[in-house]
């Protein structure tokens, strides 16, 4: 084979210039759509082939991934549709009133170690504002019939080692957070292990392990022998193998306005087309094209469809063909049965605190909320929903007065995810052994189905805010790629 020989000049003649301009710019738009031919002009087959179904995407749940998946493609000039169960955006997120105050019922903490949440955070100019126990002035943490209550100063130093301990191997099994394939190795010697199994190989006084095993149940929501301990180390190292920053990310700032204003300002913003209380029964992929059922309404055809759910409600959707068996397994038995979140106004300003209970009928992790002006708003991760009615006052107050005898509950409110058909729970990792059962089947698309969701894929921060972002501008990106 011959080759051309080096433009002698060091640079490239007109002819050969426009030649590559002409090249370069058509694999650009390529990404949005293909520029017609003469021939498709004449005889109308572009036009043809963009019409020939409702949507080029529709989009199924409107939480952040789908959000986010359906304002990129219709930006990138897909027809798309957006199908949302309720009544309202936000998925697994959800602010609301209780008692004259705002909270979050769902997903809440953002931080700027969370690059996709915080980019759409600076976009759109969302305030932010500081929770005030997650740098408390006073701790106590009961285990058992074990009870410390100090000033946090008095020692910190304890519990920052005994968060170092566990974590020590965060940087080792998660070197890359955003990419389990660069440590593969060292999540499969690890993936059977529950948090609970690591709690017992590490040597802790009765407050050191109280106080670490309520908060991992805190952040996995869920019992310790139930967690993934890789998944435990994952966030850890996303927060840069350090405790203070862990803390920020997972429990201090949250947006004013709360989390609904944001998804709504990223759905207005792509201009895509949105139907609420419209759940999906069926999706049919035939000859290319997907059929997609709402409930009591005619089937809506697209080219491409982007399940942006939790994987928990896929086996509650029929597909035809059925999706793999490996999703459907990952449905049924990927993540444990997550606990419950509640907030208590209680009389009294008790100032920035945090409550730890471990090993006791009703054990969790509890901080200030919001200071107020003649009580405190507390909001509370209990791992065992079956514990605590989170509704009941006298059942949370009987919590509570775990750490402050004569606490008077004045009111207390919770969302029960757990039986919300279209959640089906709230965020969890994996169980032990889900990572190498379960992680890359869910990810891979099937045909013209793509797999978003903040639970789904290499996203960094899956299970929260800013990993559903991630995943929808990801798979948004692919789709658009894939109909070009």
């Amino acid at each position: 084979m011959s080759s051309q020989p080096a433009d002698p000049s060091g640079s490239m003649s007109r002819r050969r210039f426009l030649e590559s301009a002409v090249t370069a710019t058509g694999s650009g738009l390529a990404l949005l759509a293909a520029a017609p031919t003469s021939a498709e002009a004449a005889t109308g087959q572009k036009h043809k082939r963009a019409t020939q179904t409702d949507y080029d995407v529709i989009v199924i749940g409107g939480g952040f991934s789908g959000v986010t998946a359906a304002r990129d493609c219709k930006k990138n000039s897909l027809r798309t549709l957006l199908l949302e169960a309720k009544s309202r955006l936000g998925g697994r997120t959800f602010d609301t009133q209780f008692r004259g105050h705002h909270i979050e019922l769902g997903g809440t903490w953002v931080h700027w170690t969370q690059p996709s949440v915080w980019a759409e955070i600076e976009r759109y100019g969302i305030e932010v504002e500081e929770t005030p126990g997650a740098v408390p002035d006073r701790v106590v943490v009961v285990d058992g019939d074990e009870r410390s209550a100090f000033a946090t100063e008095s020692r910190i130093n304890e519990i920052v080692v005994a968060m170092t301990s566990y974590f020590s191997e965060s940087a080792l099994v998660w070197e890359r957070p955003y990419d389990s394939s660069y440590s593969w190795k060292e999540i499969e010697k690890r993936d059977a292990m529950s948090a609970a199994d690591r709690l017992m190989q590490i040597q802790l006084n009765p407050m050191q392990r109280g106080f670490l095993r309520s908060v991992l149940e805190a952040m996995a929501h869920c019992p310790a022998d139930q967690a993934s301990y890789v998944e435990m180390l994952r966030w850890y190292a996303l927060s840069l193998n350090n405790w203070g920053t862990a803390v920020d990310a997972l429990s201090r700032y949250k947006m004013s306005a709360g989390t609904g204003a944001l998804a709504r300002r990223i759905a207005a913003d792509g201009g895509a087309e949105v139907r609420f209380n419209a759940p999906v029964t069926r999706v049919e992929q035939r000859s290319g094209v997907v059929l997609v059922t709402p409930r009591g309404a005619p089937a809506i055809s697209a080219r491409a469809v982007i399940l942006a759910l939790p994987p928990r409600v896929l086996k509650n959707i029929e597909f035809a063909p059925g999706l793999s068996d490996g999703k459907i397994a990952a449905a049924r038995a990927a993540y444990p049965t997550p606990g419950i979140k509640f907030y208590a106004e209680v009389k009294g300003r008790l100032g920035k605190v945090e409550w730890a209970a471990a090993s006791t009928p009703g054990a969790g992790l509890f901080w200030t909320y919001a200071e107020l002006e003649r009580s405190t708003l507390l909001v509370g991760f209990v791992p065992r929903p079956n514990e605590v009615d989170g509704n009941d006052e006298s059942a949370v107050q009987a919590v509570l007065r775990k750490f402050e005898p004569d606490l008077e509950v004045l009111g207390c409110t919770s969302y029960a995810w757990g039986s919300d058909p279209y959640a089906l729970g709230t965020y969890t990792g994996f169980t032990p052994g889900g990572m190498t059962r379960y992680f890359a089947e869910l990810a891979r698309s099937e045909g013209q189905i793509f797999m978003a969701g903040g639970d789904i894929g290499d996203n960094g921060w899956r299970n929260f805010i800013d990993g559903a972002i991630t995943r929808g501008a990801r798979i948004a990106r692919e789709v658009s790629e894939r109909l070009a």
